[in-house]
C-alpha cells in the first residue's frame, strides 16, 4: 500500500510539473535588446558605425541605416542573416571583419538572428 502511495504520489509531481512548464509563456528574442547587447558596441545605437569601439577599428564600421538604399531600395534580408550568422561566409568574400554570432545565437530561445535582422530592417532611412 506505501509503495502504491508513493508511486501516485510521484506520477502526481510529475504531471504538476509537466503542467506548471505548459503554462509558461515562450518569448520571442528581442531584436533591439540582442542588437544593444551585442552589435551597438560597434554600429552604435541607431546603427549608424558610430559606436564607442568604432573609432579604434581598422576599417570603418558600416552604417546599418543604409543597406536598403544600397541595394536599391529593398532591404537584403536574406543576406544581412547570413551575415549575422557567419558560419557560411565564402571564402572568396575575403576576411569576415565581424564576429561569428550563428554560434552564439544558436542555443537562444527562439530565433535570435531572425529578431536582430528585423530590427536592423526597422532602422532604414
Amino acid at each position: 500500500m506505501f509503495m502504491y502511495a508513493m508511486r501516485r504520489l510521484g506520477i502526481l509531481a510529475a504531471a504538476a510539473a509537466v503542467a506548471a512548464c505548459a503554462g509558461e509563456p515562450v518569448t520571442e528574442p528581442d531584436g533591439a535588446r540582442l542588437f544593444a547587447r551585442h552589435c551597438a558596441s560597434c554600429h552604435g545605437s541607431f546603427g549608424e558605425g558610430d559606436g564607442p569601439v568604432a573609432e579604434v577599428m581598422q576599417v570603418a564600421v558600416p552604417n546599418l541605416r543604409s543597406l536598403s538604399a544600397r541595394a536599391n531600395g529593398s532591404f537584403p534580408r536574406d543576406a544581412v542573416m547570413r551575415y549575422i550568422d557567419g558560419r557560411e561566409v565564402p571564402a572568396a568574400h575575403g576576411e569576415r571583419l565581424m564576429p561569428v554570432w550563428g554560434d552564439s545565437f544558436e542555443a537562444a530561445a527562439g530565433d535570435a538572428i531572425a529578431a536582430i535582422t528585423d530590427f536592423v530592417e526597422r532602422l532604414q532611412n
